[in-house]
């Protein structure tokens, strides 16, 4: 029973930052909690040195009792630039100003949901999608993660349904040792604008992201041991001009875990060996050179984390394009690399970090090859 719900509750919510979060307010009924991570990360990619918000991020999570078995709860994540405003120098009739570029506080989960032991949970808002549940096995280092996976298409895996959902219906239950999640998610946001080279409209074209749906399934082999299986579906309907568009946007993966890493373990207090791994095939999911591409990628991740706060670490990736004759590059194009990391956990709360990335691709063009740099980051995460 602990591991059937153990498995529930990392299937819920993926993303959980701490278990030791800071409670805000509780009464005997409900409580709110806060929790979340400011950190930074200095990458250097052999030309240049930047210093970049290492995804910093706050949620607040509330939780309440209902009747007759019921538990409801609502999650609040927003994610927060502590490093820069990001205002950008612009030269206008010969004077010299500032413009913001970004903003500040920006939305990455808004959620609402029911949960009963017997008959699963049901879920509403932008939440992780489940096919995150595959590519999370090796989503975990802090700059070089998730290149691989499928699910971060058009930004954060929103709009297709893969990564941090838009407007997503989940439900989710466990049988035994089976964990099954399903998606439905509505576009309110898919309608494709269509331009020209120079900016401009094209009239007589219509093109529309429709509606996504997906499905998860987890089995939990040991307390340790998981195999994950997921995939994801939408369509691109519409023509430009008399000609008619319709194509699948889809993604299907298999994954596998051993362990816990420690940043999304009960109090950040794992230990021993981590091992992660997902592969996937998939169609118009890679988005490169302003083209969608069918794509096949494979993440492996193994780290050991040390009694003594030291947690070594190897990341291999890999991705290749479906290319012929018929597409924008009609050559091989694999991007591959190693990623050689050392995280030391000074304390559960506070956390450096350094990670080196080591190209490794192949690809016939050497204008998109030489695109493919070897980089370096160090950084400090401070969770609370």
């Amino acid at each position: 029973m602990k591991m059937i719900k153990s498995i529930l509750a990392i299937a819920i919510s993926t993303c959980c930052l701490s278990a030791n979060a800071a409670e805000i307010y509780k009464n005997e009924n409900s409580s709110i909690n806060l929790t979340g991570w400011l950190g930074f990360a200095a990458i250097n990619d052999g030309d240049k040195t930047s210093v970049n918000d290492n995804l910093s991020r706050f949620r607040f999570s509330f939780e309440r009792e209902e009747k007759n078995g019921w538990h409801s709860f609502a999650r609040t994540e927003w994610g927060l630039n502590i490093v820069t405003r990001n205002d950008n120098l612009v030269m206008q009739g010969g004077k010299l100003g500032t413009e913001n570029s970004s903003d500040f506080l920006y939305n990455r989960l808004g959620y609402i949901g029911l949960t009963h032991d017997t008959w699963g949970t049901l879920s509403f808002g932008k939440q992780w999608g489940v096919y995150w549940d595959v590519a999370s096995t090796t989503d975990l280092p802090n700059v070089y993660a998730g290149y691989s996976s499928g699910v971060y298409t058009f930004g954060d895996g929103g709009l297709t349904g893969t990564g941090r959902a838009d407007s997503a219906f989940q439900y989710r239950n466990t049988f035994g040792k089976l964990h099954i999640g399903l998606q439905f998610a509505a576009k309110n946001n898919g309608e494709v604008s269509i331009k020209d080279a120079s900016g401009l409209e094209i009239d007589n074209s219509d093109i529309s992201f429709n509606n996504s749906y997906g499905a998860s399934l987890t089995y939990g082999m040991t307390d340790k041991v998981k195999l994950l299986a997921g995939f994801n579906r939408g369509e691109f309907d519409g023509h430009l001009g008399d000609i008619k568009i319709n194509e699948a946007n889809e993604v299907i993966g298999v994954g596998a875990q051993y362990g816990d890493y420690y940043q999304y373990a009960a109090n950040r207090e794992a230990q021993g060996l981590y091992f992660g791994f997902n592969a996937h095939q998939s169609k118009k999911n890679e988005l490169i050179g302003g083209e969608l591409y069918d794509a096949t990628g494979v993440e492996l991740l193994t780290a050991y984390q040390y009694d003594n706060g030291f947690v070594p670490m190897v990341l291999l990736s890999y991705l290749e394009l479906d290319t012929d004759q018929t597409t924008t590059i009609s050559g091989d194009w694999k991007r591959q690399f190693a990623m050689l990391g050392l995280h030391y956990r000074y304390s559960n709360d506070t956390v450096m970090f350094a990670e080196a990335k080591l190209d490794l691709s192949s690809m016939d063009d050497p204008v998109l090859e030489a695109m493919q740099d070897n980089s370096f980051a160090v950084g400090l995460n401070y969770f609370f």
